[in-house]
């Protein structure tokens, strides 16, 4: 007997995100800072503008600063260590570790 259940689709995506820009700062291993902006964010990471070119792949580990949020202190620069997830020309995810 053949079953009509329609098989579940489950989201690719682990997270809800929302549509944010803040300005970002972008902190290589060789301690070179890049300035960007967030397009989206989630509990699991970041989307920001590809203002790096080819200085980051996928696979990096950098540090960030996203203005504005994740328990920021206007005293200092709290840097979030994130996982470079995929690269291309416009866009860069980048998943918190």
């Amino acid at each position: 007997m053949k079953s009509n259940t329609v098989p579940y689709m489950e989201d690719a995506r682990r997270f809800y995100r929302v549509t944010v820009h803040l300005p970002v700062a972008v902190r290589q291993h060789d301690s070179q800072v890049f300035l960007t902006e967030s397009l989206d964010i989630s509990e699991g990471g970041v989307l920001i503008k590809n203002n790096l070119g080819d200085r980051v792949n996928s696979g990096d580990v950098v540090k960030v600063h996203i203005e504005g949020i994740l328990g920021e202190d206007e005293s200092k620069m709290i840097l979030h260590p994130m996982r470079v997830v995929r690269v291309d020309d416009e866009k860069i995810a980048l998943e918190f570790v």
